[in-house]
């Protein structure tokens, strides 16, 4: 489903909805009909409970408490450089991960199971892998006073980009590794995606903005790795595609039937080699002007504070300004 049909459109508002539907027919929900377990183990509060994300999950926790949050604001980080592994909003890769092993160890050796484990590391710098860790990158961390902003803001966000992913990959070999532990590499569909990209120093250089929000190629051009055993390995797919095809790719790939219509298409034809005939559309959107935890007019770039919607067919990209469509912009990516 599209993200203007499942009903999550931005962190919170009073126009549009910010909630999970009931209605919508979850990969936990089918797989649970079909005999599988289903747990989730996520590291922060905007994938949490909150939003009913927790929808067709026998097994749900995100490490955050739920009756403290205020959705209309966004949540404040209550921590900078710690190394203690949990605060108020999120909690680091290798917390989340040790849930999720415990899970396995416990419900996992038997029968099919569904597990989403979602990380939040490179987020931001609140929290931080050990220090220990990092010194292989030449990091030592700063006094938190000495990083206010701007300059020095993004300079320590593009330090720690690398380390703080190499730390997440940490965590997600420990699950592998339980996989080829426990006999089930070569039954398990795994499946490595991510939700955006931060602008950075590119991003600062071309259009003035180093975080996500808007919809240019660095946010909204994200990694995605499947492996499913039986279909091979190293292939790279050219073609465009969507996270919105992932649910029917993964149904496909179990022989398990949709319950409901989707907009996603399969990739499993594109993995055994196929050609398609036309491009994939892909859509995304950034309600600025709808959502209460959108920087707002006085922060975002010139023209950004508004309501972005993008279409791109893998050369030619439209992103439509709603408020002021003169400001749209069209390119050529090739």
């Amino acid at each position: 489903l599209n993200n203007y049909k499942h009903g999550m459109r931005v962190f919170y508002s009073e126009d549009v909805s910010h909630r999970l539907k009931d209605s919508v027919d979850t990969l936990p929900e089918i797989l649970k009909a079909q005999g599988y377990k289903t747990a989730a183990r996520v590291s922060s509060y905007p994938v949490s409970e909150a939003y009913n994300l927790n929808q067709g999950f026998d097994s749900f926790d995100s490490g955050v408490d739920l009756d403290a949050l205020d959705l209309k604001d966004q949540q404040r980080h209550d921590t900078s450089w710690d190394q203690g592994g949990k605060s108020s909003t999120q909690r680091r890769g290798d917390f989340t991960t040790k849930g999720a092993l415990e899970w396995l160890e416990e419900e996992g050796k038997d029968g099919p199971w569904c597990m989403w484990l979602h990380m939040f590391d490179v987020h931001d710098y609140s929290l931080v892998p050990p220090a220990e860790f990092v010194k292989g990158y030449g990091i030592e961390y700063p006094d938190p006073s000495t990083v206010r902003g701007g300059a020095k803001l993004l300079e320590w966000r593009e330090r720690m980009y690398d380390p703080e992913l190499a730390f997440m990959d940490m965590q997600i070999q420990r699950v592998m590794q339980w996989l080829e532990d426990n006999g089930q590499k070569d039954n398990t569909i795994v499946v490595i995606t991510a939700d955006h990209g931060q602008g950075l120093t590119q991003g600062m250089k071309n259009q003035g903005w180093m975080k996500h929000r808007l919809l240019y190629d660095w946010s909204v051009h994200v990694p995605l790795i499947i492996r499913i055993p039986g279909f091979g390995a190293g292939a790279v797919i050219p073609d465009q595609v969507r996270t919105i095809d992932l649910v029917p790719t993964l149904l496909e790939a179990l022989e398990v039937p949709l319950r409901q219509s989707v907009e996603g298409e399969s990739v499993l034809n594109l993995i055994r080699g196929e050609r398609e005939d036309s491009p994939r559309i892909a859509y995304a959107d950034a309600l600025n002007d709808y959502d209460t935890h959108s920087p707002g007019a006085q922060k975002l770039p010139t023209g950004q504070a508004d309501n972005l919607y993008m279409a791109c067919d893998g050369r030619w990209k439209l992103i439509y300004h709603e408020r002021n469509p003169r400001m749209s912009e069209l390119y050529d990516l090739v």
